[in-house]
């Protein structure tokens, strides 16, 4: 074996058990500017990350996206804050209409339309599925706080008609199967618990005394925040079959779910065992438990999230005090020749492999070959890989290229994979 082929496959055998053991950094950090870190954020699955981050002289809600930074919303209302958005790029939140907080929606081209309330005035918006939907919470006639769903066609309908409770309730999410999920206090009691809600079923709750709900999916997974059997609050999963789940925390006595993706993966914020009293935010999944996502994605220690979202694509938006960040997994390749070294005129297959922590890129992304500077072929991916096969590339050394071209939740990179050797 040549000097050549011991470069070459010494350059393979390290992508593959480095790269895809993900042992290095698994998320890309994208930083940006301006954005209030102590705000709420919110996340779609084009990357359209939601910013409260106003000044005195323009909007408070921004939508950011990596081509075109802030987008700021043509609002007429002061005292904005926004709380979802949706994949169609439709926001809700609420803002001052008429001296009282009220809940809104605005899309890019229909401005904003106010969702009213159950009879006070007052309304906030928290969540919002792709149908337009949108639940939070609104003070009725008697000034008691209640849940809501309002949807285009019906207007806001109470979820909660029944409760009489000072501390009420409160909608905090909604599936594309409109099951509303979130929290309230019980007539006489002074904890919240967790409740959902479907059109055909009802309301219906569970979880100890003290349970918070945040969010669920499409699957109707749950998580939020609830006391364990020691009295400590920690980060939990629940699902009608298996019941809740505690996620466990980073080390230190609390945690807290704040957003669950399709795959079941979860984001939230844990303490940690340094004992200094600072959250750490944390990536859980089903198949690694509780990781620290300052750990996953380089972070700085100094760093502290507030908000966090991820989207079904892996991506993790962090309100934190260093501004608005995205974390986008960070895709690895390894790259192998057929034949190498190889004779000028003899085909020689080139085959790589794409993935990341949240696995291979979307289908029909594209992979471009590059031989020395000269582009010779741009593949679709499928399931992660692609392939082309050439038998032109001239005599000599040749370093051979990929790159992957990217979208809205990954970032392009090219790989300088390998040598190849054409006698």
């Amino acid at each position: 074996m040549n000097s050549i082929q011991k470069i070459a496959l010494a350059v393979s055998f390290a992508m593959a058990f480095s790269n895809f053991g993900f042992g290095q950094v698994a998320f890309n950090e994208v930083k940006t500017k301006t954005a209030n870190g102590n705000a709420q954020t919110a996340l779609n699955n084009s990357s359209l990350a939601l910013a409260n981050s106003g000044t005195s002289t323009s909007p408070d809600i921004a939508v950011w996206d990596r081509a075109t930074g802030f987008n700021y919303l043509t609002l007429s209302s002061a005292s904005s804050v926004g709380a979802a958005i949706n994949n169609s790029g439709i926001v809700a939140g609420a803002a001052n209409r008429n001296g009282f907080s009220q809940a809104f929606t605005w899309q890019a081209g229909h401005g904003i339309q106010w969702l009213g309330s159950l009879g006070s005035g007052m309304s906030v918006a928290t969540g919002m599925n792709d149908s337009g939907a949108v639940v939070g919470l609104s003070y009725n006639g008697a000034a008691l706080q209640h849940a809501f769903m309002w949807t285009q066609s019906g207007g806001m309908q109470d979820l909660t008609p029944d409760l009489t409770s000072i501390g009420g309730a409160t909608a905090t999410a909604i599936n594309s199967s409109n099951q509303v999920v979130g929290y309230f206090y019980p007539n006489g009691s002074r904890w919240p618990i967790g409740f959902y809600w479907t059109q055909p079923g009802g309301l219906h709750s569970f979880g100890p005394n003290g349970t918070v709900v945040q969010a669920v999916n499409a699957s109707g997974t749950i998580v939020g925040q609830a006391p364990n059997a020691a009295g400590y609050k920690h980060a939990f999963a629940w699902t009608q079959a298996g019941g809740m789940q505690d996620l466990g925390t980073l080390g230190g006595a609390s945690s807290n779910a704040m957003s669950v993706n399709k795959n079941g993966w979860v984001v939230g914020t844990s303490l940690t065992n340094s004992g200094n009293g600072l959250m750490h935010g944390f990536l859980w999944t089903p198949a690694a438990g509780m990781q620290d996502v300052n750990l996953l994605a380089g972070l700085p220690k100094s760093l502290q999230p507030y908000s966090m979202q991820i989207n079904d694509y892996g991506v993790i938006a962090i309100s934190s005090n260093k501004g608005l960040e995205l974390l986008s997994p960070k895709m690895y390749a390894n790259l192998t020749s057929s034949k190498n070294p190889s004779t000028y005129g003899q085909p020689v297959t080139f085959k790589v492999t794409v993935t990341s922590i949240a696995g291979p890129p979307p289908d029909g992304e594209l992979a471009t070959f590059t031989v020395t500077g000269v582009t010779y072929a741009s593949v679709p991916l499928i399931n992660g890989q692609a392939q082309f096969t050439t038998s032109s590339i001239p005599q000599g050394v040749h370093i051979v290229t990929v790159k992957y071209v990217g979208d809205d939740n990954y970032l392009p990179n090219s790989y300088e994979a390998l040598q190849q050797q054409v006698n």
